[in-house]
């Protein structure tokens, strides 16, 4: 089967489809698996994080192959730059956003033990959180309360105690509004991390066969 049979779109897909995935295995190690993060927003498949990226990565290639020759590619080659950059802002800004606001919980079975994977080891789930600050009223005079018992209690420690039905339930002590205007800042940040990954991966590639065209002639 050759792809070339199917036209220039099959290609376009295949080639953004390729970069999303070597970009993913390359820098998100880093950070740890898609899934791992896009399931902090609560109802959302995890592929969406990728399709969109891919989706508007095939926009933006396609656009590419239209206008790039040997008049311009140098603007490619600025726009790559200014891309890498905003994607090391994005990537401190996720960082920044995951040491605030995410924690890892563990998971629990109906009994009380810990669940384990086949490997019998613990496992835990990366839940969302809001500053010490925001509490709401009465957690915050409950977390009061408790440390004046307890000195040196965390929020963390304390949410794994408190809530009417479970623990570890962070829209017990926060407004959930605001956790998921958190959960959607996360995830649209590791949007535009694939997203701009992609697109310096690509123009880099492309400025380069571009000048080398160029400088033999072609």
């Amino acid at each position: 089967m050759h792809l070339t049979n199917y036209g220039p779109f099959a290609t376009l897909v295949t080639v953004a489809a390729a970069l999303v995935a070597t970009f993913s295995v390359f820098v998100l190690k880093a950070v740890g698996k898609v899934k791992r993060w896009s399931a902090l927003t609560a109802g959302s498949p995890p592929f969406l994080v990728k399709t969109a990226a891919r989706g508007l990565s095939v926009a933006l290639i396609a656009l590419t192959y239209v206008l790039i020759d040997a008049s311009n590619y140098l603007w490619f080659g600025g726009a790559a730059i200014i891309c890498g950059v905003l994607l090391f802002v994005a990537v401190v800004r996720f960082e920044r956003l995951r040491q605030r606001h995410v924690v890892q919980v563990p998971l629990v079975a109906a009994d009380g033990t810990p669940r384990r994977d086949w490997l019998r080891r613990p496992q835990v789930q990366n839940v969302v959180v809001g500053a010490e600050a925001d509490l709401r009223p009465e957690a915050k005079q409950a977390l009061a309360d408790a440390r004046a018992k307890r000195g040196g209690l965390s929020v963390r420690q304390f949410m794994s105690g408190y809530g009417a039905q479970t623990v570890n339930d962070p829209e017990a002590l926060w407004d959930g509004t605001m956790l998921a205007n958190i959960r959607s800042s996360l995830t649209t940040t590791l949007m535009c991390i694939i997203l701009l990954g992609v697109l310096v991966l690509f123009w880099a590639a492309v400025i380069i066969e571009v000048a080398q065209t160029q400088a033999s002639g072609g």
